[in-house]
């Protein structure tokens, strides 16, 4: 069955409303301004991404935008993107490292503070990694929940 852009949107807000957003740090695209809108527009383009839904922001600098399409994350020097329908797995970046370093003896298991994880790490059926930056803590878990609920949809 093709998902049309009209459910993945649905879906997404539906997803966010489950984690109260939009908050202080994460938007809905549409409620924006045009003028704030040009601001992300003008760093990719809106026909290759899908109608963009969310904006996480960490700063001005650093922002994840999630479209119908595309997640799109600006670190405040480059512009990565994923295409939604390309992504195998969602991870937390600290958590994977966190593990890697235990399987390898480096490090002994102790608890994880999640409160601190910002980064959110995609990886590809190709095996590429994409990291996207949002606020820490709760913002986080919000995208990478969304994230997943995406990937099931593509299964």
């Amino acid at each position: 069955m093709r998902k049309t852009v009209e459910f993945i949107e649905d879906r997404i807000k539906w997803r966010a409303s489950q984690h109260n957003l939009p908050n202080k740090n994460v938007f809905l695209f549409e409620n924006f301004t045009d003028e704030v809108k040009m601001k992300y527009l003008n760093h990719f383009d809106e026909k290759d991404s899908g109608k963009i839904i969310l904006l996480f922001t960490d700063s001005k600098n650093n922002w994840t935008a999630l479209g119908t399409k595309r997640i799109i994350g600006y670190d405040g020097t480059k512009l990565n993107s994923v295409k939604l329908d390309a992504i195998e797995d969602v991870d937390s970046k600290n958590r994977k490292e966190y593990f890697e370093k235990a399987e390898a003896g480096e490090t002994k298991l102790k608890k994880n503070k999640k409160h601190n994880e910002r980064e959110l790490l995609v990886t590809e059926f190709d095996g590429k990694e994409t990291i996207f930056i949002t606020k820490k803590g709760n913002d986080l878990f919000s995208l990478w929940n969304i994230m997943i609920m995406i990937t099931r949809l593509n299964k």
